[in-house]
């Protein structure tokens, strides 16, 4: 290996290290029922505000057993229905790159069959 190619190698694995150290992750997981309930369920508060932890934000969840639709606008000015909202196939994913999405999001079976969000939290501080 020639000396450049050393010397950018190491300015990388450098850099890398020093990046990894500057900021611990936090993780979580839950899976949510998403049944009937008037107005939607949403994310399990302990969950996304753990105590003692920093805030969740950020957010995967994969639909397994049924078909939902959901919201994660103000859920004050729309309510979730089965016939309102946006639909999600099981299957598909739904990502949450905020902690106000988290906060908004309300979900709702479409169907007789809830549906269940297996869902990973991140949190970075």
């Amino acid at each position: 290996m020639s000396g450049l190619r050393r010397l950018v190698v190491g300015v990388l694995v450098a850099c890398a290290l020093s990046t990894g150290s500057a900021y611990a992750a936090f993780y979580a997981f839950e899976s949510i029922t998403i049944d009937a309930t008037t107005g939607g369920k949403g994310f399990t508060a302990s969950k996304i505000t753990p105590n003692g932890q920093p805030l969740m934000t950020f957010a995967q969840c994969r639909l397994e057993l049924a078909e939902i639709r959901y919201l994660w606008v103000d859920p004050a000015q729309t309510a979730v229905t089965a016939t309102v909202g946006t639909l999600l196939e099981v299957g598909e994913f739904l990502t949450f790159v905020s902690r106000e999405e988290m906060t908004n999001f309300r979900a709702i079976r479409t169907g007789a069959v809830s549906g269940q969000l297996d869902c990973t939290y991140k949190a970075v501080q």
